[in-house]
């Protein structure tokens, strides 16, 4: 086994370990996106008191494995842009469990709230990498096309739709691994460090 092997199966396993994950060892899309070159996993970051931009050590509802243990696990990479491409794009594997369902232990679907997590959030770390690192998601227009299941590796995909003065649109989807459209979203964001200036204010 040569060293770039060993490398991809240290990440794979990175991605797929935290202690309430609920990713399978070895996921297949993890996998897939772990070994894909121009593809690079990222945390969650926010700006901070001692720096700009920081990981979150605790979390939130929808990162970290505090997260996870809330039955909501999504792993994000950036995609850097291909030739002819103006930006780069957002791929995602995600896994809902049990306290993300309609109705614990009744062996229902994913709520519909934690569907649009997925999307809200993937669609927000796009339009920071591509736009603004401080932005805020101001309209969101969501879709659920086929209940989602739970327990169940997601395809997640965000692409920058257009950008425009202080404003970006972001769309994403989930997707099941056969490719079939489960949820979709366009999300509107605003620069807050613009809509701050133009409003005179300063930041809080």
């Amino acid at each position: 086994m040569d060293e770039d092997t060993i490398q991809k199966i240290n990440l794979i396993d990175f991605l797929s370990e935290k202690p309430h994950g609920l990713f399978p060892p070895r996921d297949p899309l993890l996998k897939e996106l772990a070994e894909d070159p121009t593809a690079h996993p990222f945390e969650k970051h926010l700006a901070g008191e001692s720096s700009p931009y920081e990981l979150l050590k605790h979390g939130s509802w929808t990162s970290g494995d505090e997260a996870a243990q809330a039955g909501f696990d999504m792993r994000l990479f950036y995609k850097e842009k291909g030739i002819g491409e103006q930006h780069g794009s957002i791929l995602g594997a995600a896994r809902l469990g049990d306290r993300a369902s309609i109705g614990n232990g009744y062996w229902m679907s994913a709520h519909g709230g934690a569907v649009e997590s997925l999307l809200d959030e993937a669609t927000a770390e796009l339009g920071k990498m591509e736009f603004s690192p401080m932005l805020s998601t101001i309209e969101a227009d969501f879709k659920i096309k086929k209940s989602v299941p739970l327990h169940t590796t997601l395809r997640i995909e965000c692409q920058i739709k257009e950008i425009k003065g202080m404003r970006c649109w972001v769309d994403g989807v989930v997707k099941d691994m056969s490719g079939v459209l489960l949820a979709s979203c366009v999300a509107q964001l605003v620069d807050l460090q613009q809509l701050w200036a133009a409003q005179g204010q300063s930041p809080p």
